[in-house]
């Protein structure tokens, strides 16, 4: 397969995926933590360190953050940048993806630029950000029902389940310790309305209640537990590990006495670190500590993704385009 073309199948699921976290975090944010006390500052600045913007030179207002983050096509992180950065990297590889994707990634690329989808998020802006995640999720649908399961789709496996490991992690990392920095907030309402907008940024509020658990826990420790240890939710770190690890052997094929590649060790060594620790170890050490091994080995992983399999002369459309740490105490790499 042709590098230039696994790069794009790559971009295109990153950028899909990425559209649809920011959409279910501003969603969660607009919906969720309005009924709670909570600082502007706290509330909706979170959203921008989610994506790496540390310089909003703004005022971080519920409005315009919305607006940068939903519309600003200057800001590479917003939902209309990366569906648009999604349809470019389809476009170039329309041959690869199937018809009915092509069709459906134009049309809501279309319509991300026509009056109705304006005048949805003027009148209702949890049902805007809630097509947004259809979009992504239709999308999904239509890719793995009609596209031949060869290297292209294993490629485009791989950029979906190593962006929703990162964007986990960033999730849990930012929404906790920035948002909580006081040890008199750890159990009040306002702390666990912050674990539930969690699970809801992560689509994981009914998995998490639905899932049988031996022994009780406090509910910060429950949630971590389940967004980073559980094998069954598709958006856990463990389990988006599993998947990336399944995609890439099968991408990189599988000839007797075959070394493992760069990439394929790495994702082995970071799933090792995972399966070397519960959640009472992680507590322990540290659970910024860990999401920030998590968040850096995402990027270490990428890379050498790109080193391994890609042409180091030609880049897809936005694939330089990365988010940057997820908190400020954070070492400047990038996933």
């Amino acid at each position: 397969m042709i590098s230039r073309v696994a790069e794009h199948c790559f971009w295109l699921a990153r950028y899909l995926e990425r559209s649809e976290n920011t959409a279910r975090v501003l969603e969660v944010n607009h919906t969720l933590l309005l009924d709670f006390h909570v600082p502007v500052e706290q509330q909706w600045r979170p959203a921008l360190i989610i994506s790496g913007i540390h310089d909003y030179a703004e005022e971080p207002t519920a409005e315009h953050v919305q607006v940068f983050m939903t519309w600003d096509r200057e800001n590479p992180f917003s939902i209309a940048s990366s569906l648009a950065w999604a349809r470019e990297n389809a476009r170039i590889i329309r041959e690869v993806i199937s018809a009915e994707m092509w069709e459906r990634m134009n049309h809501y690329h279309l319509w991300m630029q026509a009056p109705e989808s304006r005048e949805l998020y003027d009148g209702n802006r949890s049902e805007f950000y809630a097509e947004v995640r259809r979009i992504n999720q239709l999308l999904h649908g239509v890719a793995d029902a009609t596209m031949s399961h060869g290297e292209a789709w294993e490629f485009f496996k791989l950029g979906t389940y190593l962006e929703r490991a990162s964007q986990t992690a960033r999730i849990m990392d930012v929404k906790y310790h920035t948002l909580l920095p006081k040890v008199e907030d750890v159990g009040s309402p306002v702390d666990n309305a912050h674990w539930v907008a969690i699970l809801m940024s992560c689509s994981g509020y009914e998995p998490f209640h639905k899932k049988a658990r031996a022994t009780p826990m406090d509910p910060a420790t429950a949630v971590a537990e389940f967004l980073i240890f559980d094998e069954q939710f598709p958006r856990s770190i463990k389990r988006c590990l599993w998947e990336c690890e399944s995609a890439i052997a099968a991408a990189a094929g599988n000839p007797v006495g075959r070394d493992r590649t760069k990439p394929e060790r790495l994702i082995g060594e970071l799933i090792a670190y995972l399966d070397a620790r519960a959640i009472p170890d992680v507590i322990r050490e540290g659970l910024h500590e860990t999401l920030t091994h998590v968040v850096d080995s995402v990027h270490r992983i990428g890379e050498a993704v790109h080193a391994t399999f890609f042409a180091a002369d030609v880049r897809p459309p936005g694939s330089g385009v990365r988010p940057g740490p997820a908190t400020a105490t954070q070492s400047q790499s990038q996933s």
